[in-house]
């Protein structure tokens, strides 16, 4: 916490390598997820040599310490210092939902960046969101109280979706990262890279519900250390009549996103932990 603190005030070159030699350091200590991060990489980027994705992940594992040492930014910093890093793309196109009065669905797969992409949207409109409890509750506290900085509505996600559901309908835009997997519960198999992948169908459910336009949005990283939200057109026809046609389209777009920038994606998730039938976990 002090470091992140004391990254407010020092110069921005020196807070990227800051974050950089953070990156490095997760990389070589925590072998676990440095082990899921290559299994991932693997199985999405088959065509790679071992040497194309290792230098992949050690990118991604400095993009990642530099987006942690600027939650000092979000938590503490300035809206003024917030705008100053930041660019946001495709503004119209919310604009012109807003102004036909239709309920939206921000849809974003886990980046590096989404705390600052949740931090830019709760800017430009109300929004609401839903988070996981950390299993530290004052991380927990930390993380929900800097999201809602901004007069967002953050839930937890164990509050259910009820609630969700009312602030739509309320005139709240959401902004959701439906990516992680879940377990076969209430999931169904859907492409993602190629492989069958456990998928909560709750985008397609939220639109058919709420009538809302489901619009894609990615938050990269730039080398130099500002941060670009991309708002894309929504998705046309969306829903499209079946949980698993919505699944497999929501899951597309996110690869798309994430081939356009693989080193933001969030590699140390398991999202292939569920497997159809016998199938065994990648991980064990």
């Amino acid at each position: 916490m002090l470091m992140i603190a004391a990254c407010i005030i020092l110069p921005r070159r020196l807070v990227l390598k800051v974050g950089s030699a953070l990156g490095d350091l997760f990389y070589r200590s925590n072998e676990k997820r440095r082990k899921i991060a290559e299994i991932n990489v693997q199985l999405c980027f088959p065509e790679l040599s071992v040497d194309q994705r290792q230098r992949l992940i050690r990118q991604h594992y400095r993009f990642y310490g530099r987006a942690l040492i600027d939650y000092g930014v979000l938590w503490w910093g300035s809206t003024a210092r917030i705008d100053s890093l930041c660019t946001v793309t495709g503004k119209d196109i919310l604009k012109n939902l807003e102004k036909a009065g239709r309920p939206v669905l921000l849809i974003t797969p886990h980046t590096v960046g989404i705390d600052m992409g949740g931090a830019l949207i709760a800017r430009l409109i109300c929004g609401v969101s839903m988070m996981k409890r950390a299993r530290d509750p004052l991380l927990t506290w930390r993380l929900w109280r800097g999201r809602c900085r901004f007069d967002a509505i953050i839930l937890m996600r164990d509050q259910g979706l009820r609630r969700l559901v009312k602030a739509i309908r309320g005139g709240r835009i959401a902004y959701l990262i439906p990516d992680e997997d879940l377990g076969d519960a209430n999931s169904l198999f859907a492409p993602f890279f190629d492989i069958p992948t456990a998928t909560v169908p709750v985008v397609g459910w939220l639109a058919k519900l709420t009538d809302a336009a489901v619009v894609p949005v990615f938050t990269r990283m730039l080398d130099n250390g500002r941060y670009v939200f991309d708002i894309k057109p929504p998705l046309s026809g969306f829903p499209l009549g079946n949980e698993q046609s919505d699944a497999a389209t929501v899951n597309s777009v996110f690869e798309a996103g994430i081939r356009s920038a693989p080193e933001q994606a969030l590699w140390t998730f398991k999202w292939f932990k569920t497997r159809p039938g016998t199938d065994i976990s990648p991980y064990d």
